[in-house]
């Protein structure tokens, strides 16, 4: 016990610490590095109604075991994580125990003058505090001190007074202090909704109509991309801040919500400093006076930058879908088409080659119908062979296997040679086909290709043009070489323009309905020309203003 004792000479007296040690005030228990009761002074005996030879050589885990075992795991608890972890001049403090123990003797007086038959609990709820401090500083493992403070009077004291104060409030004489605890309260209530805007990065803002300015927190300025020392205006807001295509939209807002008297809500984007584009949500509401003005708008902002591009995210992706859906649907009613097309268009040169093949064979003399057969079977087998080309074509299209063969060519020498193969048939539908603008230039072209190109394009101007002609011309600029297919039949309207190039297409302009072809004519030709580095675009003034197919070919150098 020398640690209790003062340095310096001995008194006349001498005391005896572990007297002293007992006389202390305050409960004390001292542990040794076991955690076993080495001295419990009066005091502690007391709160406890033990005697010292009762606690004496116990751990302190083993002696107090009363209450309910939440109590006890609490205590036990709070031991574990404090006497490993102690360490010389860091006295810890628990946190307020209630601990339900034996009644003390006054309070079993007061409870069996109230209680006579006895059937009161003999354990009370009791509250504690312990402070823990290592009685030897300089090393780890020492001897441990533990005070107990028994606060039960204080709590009680405490929970009277909140009785008192909740009769008083009703009371003229509170008035005082409900007013201090408002205040208090007030307060409080700022610094929990500091955290709460902190926690959440939520920026409040507050703006004055009469000057225009607005009022507001650090975290509004970082949402809307401002330095702490920055000066927000209502001016600066719509003018610099918020996106120019966003601006209309979030004053009409605002104005809508200050007319019905409600809360706006909307989101806009704002430029940061950094290049980076941010989603700001802002929600306000107007404050207003008793005459109507406005005095104010208060509300909030929040960076949403995060859960806007995920919902555009989504939003593109639903489109896409839909959009995926669409063409998938178009192709589908497009490919239904085509093989009844394919179908049709194959079945009649097929017809005509059989009728006039069955009619060479029952005819006796075939001298006669061998050179009109000969004709029409001639005509319809070149009709079926061009469309199982095409057909042949289009699928290395799809598949990527079509390549061109690129060498110089003459392009109008090549154009005109198509134009006088296809006179006869064109002259024998009652149209002119004019051809007398077709410039010598050079190409890079698959000369093959190129020839089914004019041929396509002609060939489409012969189907669609009723009367009138047929021109074909070929001109050269700077950069590049135009062939142009011009007619004078039933045009395009506006959705047929956007449309012409597709796959499985065919446009009636005059609503007649289904034209003979398989629909792949103008998609091959648009493919070729691309193989091509060339390009193909479609004009007309509209129905039944005729059209002009223009390509365009880079000028060989």
């Amino acid at each position: 016990m020398n640690r209790f004792q003062e340095d310096g000479p001995a008194p006349s007296h001498p005391l005896d610490a572990a007297s002293v040690f007992d006389l202390l005030p305050e409960a004390y228990l001292i542990l040794n590095r076991h955690y076993e009761i080495q001295l419990a002074n009066a005091r502690y005996c007391e709160l406890v109604s033990q005697s010292s030879s009762d606690l004496l050589g116990k751990s302190i885990y083993e002696v107090n075991q009363f209450g309910p075992q939440e109590q006890r795991e609490a205590r036990r608890s709070w031991l574990d994580s404090v006497l490993l972890d102690l360490a010389p001049g860091e006295p810890k403090w628990s946190a307020l125990f209630r601990y339900e123990s034996p009644r003390r003797a006054q309070d079993a007086a007061r409870a069996a003058a109230s209680d006579p038959d006895g059937s009161s609990a003999q354990l009370a709820p009791r509250y504690w505090k312990i402070k823990a401090s290592l009685l030897d500083s300089t090393q780890r493992g020492g001897d441990i001190a533990l005070r107990v403070s028994e606060v039960t009077d204080r709590v009680d004291e405490y929970e009277r007074n909140q009785r008192e104060r909740a009769k008083l409030r009703s009371q003229a004489q509170l008035r005082l202090l409900l007013a201090k605890e408002a205040k208090e309260q007030l307060r409080e209530n700022e610094e929990r909704f500091q955290l709460a805007l902190a926690f959440s990065q939520l920026g409040a803002w507050e703006l004055d109509p009469r000057t225009r300015l607005i009022d507001c927190t650090d975290q509004c300025k970082a949402n809307l991309g401002l330095s702490h020392s920055s000066v927000l205006t209502e001016q600066r807001l719509f003018g610099e801040i918020a996106h120019p295509e966003d601006r209309v939209r979030l004053r009409d807002e605002m104005n809508r919500a200050f007319a019905s008297r409600e809360h706006f809500e909307v989101d806009f984007r704002v430029g940061w400093a950094t290049g980076s584009i941010r989603w700001i949500l802002v929600r306000g509401v107007g404050r207003f006076l008793p005459d109507g003005a406005l005095n104010s708008v208060i509300g909030f902002t929040l960076d949403i930058t995060t859960r806007k591009e995920a919902e555009l995210e989504q939003q593109q992706i639903a489109l896409s879908e839909k959009r995926a859906r669409e063409e998938s649907e178009r192709l589908a009613t497009a490919m239904d088409h085509f093989v009844t097309t394919v179908s049709h268009e194959l079945r009649s040169p097929l017809a005509a080659i059989v009728s006039w093949t069955h009619l060479l064979e029952r005819t006796k003399d075939a001298s006669q119908v061998a050179p009109r057969a000969a004709g029409v079977i001639s005509r319809n087998a070149r009709q079926l062979a061009h469309m199982v080309d095409d057909l042949l074509d289009s699928g290395a299209i799809v598949t990527g296997k079509l390549s061109v063969n690129l060498s110089p060519v003459d392009l109008g020498a090549l154009a005109g040679n198509v134009a006088e193969d296809m006179r006869m048939d064109v002259e024998a539908k009652g149209l002119r086909l004019v051809a007398d603008d077709l410039a010598s230039v050079t190409v890079l072209a698959d000369e093959s290709r190129m020839k089914q190109v004019v041929w396509n394009l002609l060939s489409n101007a012969l189907k669609f043009c009723p009367t009138g002609f047929i021109q074909l011309s070929v001109t050269t600029g700077a950069e590049y070489v135009e062939l142009a297919v011009r007619d004078t039949g039933v045009g395009l309207d506006e959705n047929s323009l956007k449309q012409i190039f597709e796959r499985f297409q065919q446009f009636a302009g005059n609503g007649s309905g289904r034209v003979a072809g398989l629909g792949l004519g103008l998609w091959l030709v648009n493919n070729l020309v691309d193989l091509h580095n060339g390009t193909i675009f479609a004009e007309s003034a509209g129905l039944g203003h005729g059209a002009t197919f223009r390509v365009r070919l880079p000028v060989y150098r």
